[in-house]
């Protein structure tokens, strides 16, 4: 028995071979569940790299569904507007958070830094005190008992 082989274009121009049933390649299956373009993703991540790095797989699978739940939270933030008519200001609104997470690091490593400045006075002032304050003197055995 001879089985056909044909092949179709699926939505976006991947190439799907069929036999009998439909059997897609596991990469292929990937490829119509990802959100965003893979090659788009992985470059604009090669873009930003310095040294010259080989991405893994699961990186760009990884980066590709990232960015579709940042996305979806965003949708979801402007969905609570009131507004019918979404506007850029709308979409500023709630990507603000994931804007700002530079800033807020260096606000943490500020207060880290005015922490551990902090703690070392203290240590500073701790040590003056104990070398001013004479040791209390042990008592005798005698008075114990």
């Amino acid at each position: 028995m001879v089985e056909e082989v044909r092949e179709e274009v699926a939505p976006k121009g991947a190439v799907v071979q069929q036999a009998g049933e439909e059997e897609i390649e596991e990469s292929e299956e990937e490829a119509l569940r990802l959100p965003f373009p893979n090659a788009r993703v992985v470059a604009i991540i090669k873009d930003n790299l310095k040294n010259e790095h080989q991405l893994k797989r699961d990186v760009k699978l990884g980066a590709n569904h990232l960015l579709a739940e940042i996305l979806a939270d965003i949708a979801q933030s402007m969905d609570k507007e009131e507004y019918f008519t979404l506007s850029i200001e709308h979409f500023n609104k709630a990507a603000r958070k994931y804007r700002e997470i530079a800033l807020n690091q260096k606000r943490i490593r500020k207060i880290q830094k005015v922490l551990e400045k902090q703690r070392a006075e203290l240590d500073e002032i701790v040590a003056e005190i104990e070398l001013e304050v004479p040791p209390e003197p042990a008592l005798p055995a005698q008075m114990n008992q």
